[in-house]
């Protein structure tokens, strides 16, 4: 429980000190290619709401796991994130994030990332959705705890401001014991 203490005060305390700093970035001298991208960024963050994450649930799929092993590991992600997110107008959703959850071994996952989905349905209803998300993840188990970049399959469930999020991680590097994780996870848009 001191961990996720831990995790919500330093997630807000770097979410709003990080405000003033990228609201005023303009995307210049960061290459033409890049310019798009940082823009979209930029403009997230600046022009969008506020949204709050909650973490959520791990589930270990049995057919990659062994008994024991799943025994062993956190199925409850508990954590915390904050977030600026924009909606277009046709419904699809940009959004910028940083969000800590506790991982399967109980050590603090931090996530700093990019999210796109684009969504079915009429706006008033229930509304299944289909997207990405694109971040910086650092964890004590991977790369001796060296932040690295991931993408990954978003499936949502938006009803008015508030969304169910899952995602699939998939083993990466082989065997048993290895990925392969349903991550469930909360979003709510204040507006």
């Amino acid at each position: 429980m001191e961990k996720t203490f831990c995790s919500f005060v330093l997630t807000l305390v770097v979410t709003c000190g990080a405000v003033p700093a990228f609201a005023a970035f303009e995307c210049t001298d960061v290459g033409e290619w890049l310019e798009k991208p940082c823009r979209r960024l930029a403009n997230t963050y600046r022009d969008g709401n506020n949204e709050m994450f909650l973490s959520g649930y791990s589930w270990h799929l049995p057919m990659t796991y062994t008994k024991e092993k799943r025994k062993e590991l956190n199925e409850n992600a508990f954590g915390f994130g904050m977030g600026r997110i924009v909606e277009d107008p046709d419904g699809d959703t940009h959004s910028v994030f940083f969000v800590a959850f506790l991982d399967s071994h109980k050590n603090v996952q931090w996530n700093l990332g990019y999210t796109w989905s684009t969504y079915w349905g009429r706006r008033d209803l229930p509304q299944f959705g289909l997207g990405y998300v694109a971040a910086i993840v650092q964890r004590p188990d991977i790369f001796h705890g060296i932040p690295f970049p991931a993408a990954l399959p978003l499936v949502s469930l938006r009803y008015k401001e508030a969304t169910l999020v899952t995602t699939f991680i998939p083993t990466v590097g082989g065997g048993v014991n290895n990925g392969s994780v349903l991550y469930v996870f909360g979003r709510y848009t204040f507006k």
